[in-house]
């Protein structure tokens, strides 16, 4: 017999619009989620006093400079008091990237994309999320 180590189970985000198997949204602002995973419905277990995640975000923009914002966040508030982390991207017209960052994640914490500003066009966001323990 042998064994295979599995690892951890990696949590892939929803999207927020999905049409053919993808999310994209039109036309973002920045009350527009692109991307979320919710800690509180991954059945992950989060220990109080946080836990180490690995976490990689895949935003797109179709046509036009767009700057993202990468937030770890408390609650669903949009407010700047509602973010434990909060990195900013900027991407050129017709372009994706893969950003992977490491967080402490506590119980009831969010991952999400967002637009900085809004603008017309068309963007995309996936963020995939790994416990470390």
């Amino acid at each position: 017999m042998s064994f295979f180590g599995t690892g951890n189970r990696t949590i892939n985000s929803t999207g927020v619009i999905v049409s053919t198997g993808g999310a994209s949204i039109s036309n973002p602002t920045t009350a527009t989620l692109l991307a979320e995973i919710d800690c509180n419905d991954t059945q992950a277990h989060v220990r109080s006093g946080g836990e180490p995640w690995q976490v990689t975000w895949i935003p797109g923009v179709q046509t036009t400079l767009a700057t993202f914002v990468l937030e770890q966040v408390l609650s669903t508030g949009l407010g700047s008091t509602a973010f434990r982390d909060r990195t900013m991207v900027m991407l050129s017209s017709g372009q994706s990237a893969q950003f992977v960052t490491k967080h402490n994640v506590e119980p009831g914490d969010r991952f999400r994309v967002r637009v900085d500003s809004s603008f017309t066009g068309v963007a995309s966001a996936k963020i995939i999320a790994e416990p470390l323990t």
